[in-house]
């Protein structure tokens, strides 16, 4: 079986904590496949230990799936992380690397969190017309808009000509044309806008909606369904219309777990978080759950991962 770029390419960011939510996101996907069609699956490695790297590869062997491991380097980005003084996942800010590290003859890409899992098929997303736009995601309907999240109030926009008009995307689901970001060097852009704002919380979702600012094609809210949803009491009090809400509430996609605690979490209220797990047992981690007692003790391995990383940057 033969992989090309005119197959479905895939791209994840994971570390090591994210390695089991990835072969559920990526299985999901397989799972709904509604024939046999291929996937080039790039997996952006921020720190994947070889004995987690052999479970996502059982968990996909015997699918259309042509794994490609990439350890993203970038001095730009390394240099950023270490200035902004950053918590986040340095394997959050990967998907900005995406048209230098995918090889030249990828022409497109979907991108993926690993807090996802797929309803239906994915050849649906794969097959939209991006008309002349570089991107497709979906408003963030948590955010709305550039003026509505209080982590931006600072930086004055409506003094810079931004309305209500500019949707906040969400970055969990993205379809992005390699060649445009190549062309139109939104690497560097993103490079020039986190250099002057290191102060943002989400660096990364924060870069594409100011670099892409009324350059991005609005997806279906369907394919990115966030918690935040469940929270509306009515169509009125939502970003979307009364059909808009009811579809995406009822008849998802993508049902993305924004928000913590995350459904491999003991404490996970999602309303659909089984779903989650009826993909997880088809995965090389199957009968595995949560406890209070393994939670604590994840809790304390992150922390230590944690401070060993920031004495690390002291040294350095």
């Amino acid at each position: 079986m033969s992989y090309t770029h005119q197959n479905i390419t895939l791209a994840c960011a994971a570390d090591n904590f994210f390695a089991m939510p990835l072969a559920v996101t990526v299985y999901s996907v397989i799972a709904n496949l509604t024939k046999q069609q291929k996937i080039d699956l790039f997996i952006l490695d921020g720190g994947v230990t070889q004995n987690n790297k052999k479970k996502v590869i059982q968990t996909l062997k015997d699918h259309p799936v042509e794994i490609h491991w990439l350890k993203p380097v970038s001095k730009n980005l390394e240099k950023l992380y270490t200035l902004a003084k950053s918590t986040y996942p340095i394997a959050a800010y990967y998907r900005l690397l995406l048209p230098e590290i995918i090889p030249d003859n990828y022409k497109k890409i979907i991108y993926l969190d690993t807090d996802i899992i797929f309803l239906t098929d994915i050849e649906k997303l794969w097959n939209l017309d991006m008309g002349d736009y570089p991107m497709l995601a979906a408003m963030d309907a948590a955010n709305r808009h550039l003026l509505w999240p209080q982590h931006l109030k600072h930086l004055k926009l409506e003094e810079q000509g931004i309305t209500e008009k500019d949707r906040y995307l969400q970055s969990g689901v993205l379809v992005i044309d390699l060649e445009k970001w190549r062309e139109q060097k939104i690497i560097e852009k993103f490079f020039e806008f986190l250099s002057t704002h290191l102060e943002l919380p989400y660096p990364d979702m924060d870069a594409l909606n100011f670099v892409l600012l009324r350059n991005w094609g609005e997806l279906d809210p369907r394919w990115n369904q966030i918690p935040v949803v469940y929270n509306f009491e009515s169509w009125q009090d939502s970003p979307y219309t009364e059909e808009e809400l009811s579809n995406v509430v009822n008849n998802p996609y993508v049902i993305h777990y924004g928000s913590k605690p995350k459904p491999w979490d003991y404490r996970c209220t999602h309303p659909l978080k089984s779903l989650w797990y009826d993909y997880l047992n088809q995965t090389a981690w199957s009968g595995w759950k949560d406890t209070p007692i393994n939670h604590s003790l994840g809790v304390l391995r992150r922390i230590f991962r944690r401070l060993n990383k920031n004495m690390r940057r002291v040294v350095q």
